[in-house]
C-alpha cells in the first residue's frame, strides 16, 4: 500500500499564494491575520488532512508541551481518579503526559525523574514515595526552570508548590462518631515516622481525643511500614494490649483490610470498629467494611495541581524564572459512614 503523503504548511502556502508564515499565523488564530485569509487557509488544511507539526511547533515556542506525572501506583483507585482529573486540564491546555509509577521506591522514582528530564518535560507533578524522597533529584528539575507540583503524599518543605488533604477535618468527625457511639478506647496504627501524612495523622488524632477528654495512651499508637507483615504487627501488638482498645484508626482502607482479614479468620470481626483513609471506590462491592472511611478527594486535588503546574509554566515562559511566591493549598477531607451503629457491646 502506498504511504499517503504528509501536508506541510509550505504546500498549503503555495495553493493559496501566500508565505509560509502567513499560513502558520492563520492555523494558530493570529489577530494580525484578517478572518478572510484565517478561514481559507483553515478550508484548505482541512481539506488536506493537514496536521500540525509537535515537534517544529515545541522547538519554536521552547516547549515540549509534556507534563510528568509520577505516582506510587496506578492500580491504586485514588490514583487513578487524579490521573483522570490531570489529564483533562493537560488536554484542555494542549499538553501530553508522560507517567511513572515509583511503587513507593525512592530509587525509582529518582530513574522516572531523570528520564523525564532526559525528555525535557516543561513540568511535574508528583505523589511522594512513602518509603523515601530524593528532593534533591527533585530540585534539579526546578534549577532547570521546571516546575515541580506535589500533591497528597507531599515533602515537608515549606518552598514548595503543593495541594494536599487536610485530614484532620474527615478524623475529627469520626472520631466523634465513635465516642457518640460509647468507644472512649481508640488507637491508632499509623505509618512511617518520616512520612508527612503520618505525622498529620498523628496530629489529628491527638486533637480528636483531646476534644472528647480522651487520656492520649502511648501503647495504642502503633506504626506499620504499610507492608502487610508491618500491617499485622501493628494489629497484634494491640490485640495483646491488657487493656485492648474497642476501636482504630487505620493509616489507609489497604490497611484495614488487611488487620480486617485477619480478624474476620480468627473469629474476631467484632473485636474493633475501624475508620480508615481513603474510601476505596468499590466499596459496595464488599461484605465487611469499615465503620467510616475519609475521603480525601483526589480528582479535586489533581484539577488543582494540574492548574497550578499550567500557571506556573506560563509564568515562567514569560519571566524565565520561577515565581517568588508558592502555590500551596489544602482540600478539606470527609468521612463516609457505612454502618449505622459503632456501639459497644
Amino acid at each position: 500500500m502506498e504511504r499517503k503523503k504528509i501536508t506541510t504548511i509550505k504546500e498549503i502556502a503555495k495553493v493559496l499564494n501566500v508565505s509560509t508564515s502567513t499560513v502558520s499565523r492563520a492555523l494558530n488564530g493570529h489577530p494580525g491575520i484578517s478572518p478572510v485569509t484565517t478561514d481559507r487557509v483553515c478550508k484548505v488544511a482541512r481539506e488536506q488532512d493537514y496536521i500540525p507539526n509537535r515537534a517544529a511547533i515545541s522547538f519554536s515556542k521552547r516547549r515540549s508541551y509534556t507534563l510528568g506525572l509520577i505516582v506510587p501506583e496506578f492500580s491504586e483507585p485514588f490514583f487513578c481518579s487524579a490521573f483522570t482529573a490531570i489529564e483533562n486540564i493537560a488536554s484542555t491546555h494542549n499538553y501530553n503526559i508522560m507517567i511513572g509509577q515509583s511503587y513507593d521506591d525512592m530509587e525509582t522514582e529518582i530513574k522516572i525523574v531523570k528520564k523525564f528530564m532526559n525528555h525535557r518535560i516543561d513540568g511535574l507533578i508528583i505523589s511522594i514515595a512513602k518509603k523515601g524522597s530524593d528532593y534533591q533529584q527533585l530540585s534539579a528539575l526546578e534549577k532547570l526552570n521546571i516546575p515541580v507540583v506535589f500533591f497528597d503524599c507531599v515533602s515537608d518543605r515549606t518552598d514548595i508548590h503543593f495541594v494536599a488533604s487536610n485530614l484532620q477535618a474527615g478524623l475529627l468527625k469520626g472520631i466523634h462518631e465513635l465516642v457518640a457511639a460509647g468507644h472512649h478506647k481508640i488507637a491508632l496504627i499509623n505509618g512511617p515516622a518520616a512520612l508527612s501524612a503520618s505525622r498529620q495523622r498523628l496530629v489529628a488524632y491527638v486533637k480528636g481525643l483531646k476534644e472528647h477528654g480522651i487520656e492520649l495512651k502511648s501503647d495504642f499508637i502503633v506504626a506499620t511500614d504499610l507492608s502487610r507483615e508491618g500491617n499485622l504487627s501493628a494489629l497484634n501488638k494491640l490485640i495483646e494490649l491488657n487493656d485492648p482498645p474497642t476501636a482504630v484508626v487505620v493509616f489507609n482502607d489497604y490497611v484495614f483490610l488487611d488487620c480486617f482479614g485477619v480478624l474476620n479468620s480468627k473469629g474476631l470481626k467484632d473485636l474493633f470498629q475501624f475508620i480508615s483513609f481513603g474510601n476505596l471506590p468499590d466499596w459496595g462491592l464488599f461484605e465487611h467494611r469499615p465503620f467510616g472511611s475519609i475521603e480525601q478527594f483526589p480528582a479535586e486535588q489533581g484539577s488543582i495541581a494540574a492548574n497550578i503546574l499550567i500557571q506556573l509554566m506560563n509564568e515562567m515562559s514569560v519571566e524565565e524564572q520561577a515565581p517568588v511566591r508558592c502555590f500551596q493549598k489544602y482540600v478539606d477531607s470527609d468521612i463516609i459512614f457505612f454502618r449505622d451503629s459503632a456501639k459497644v457491646d
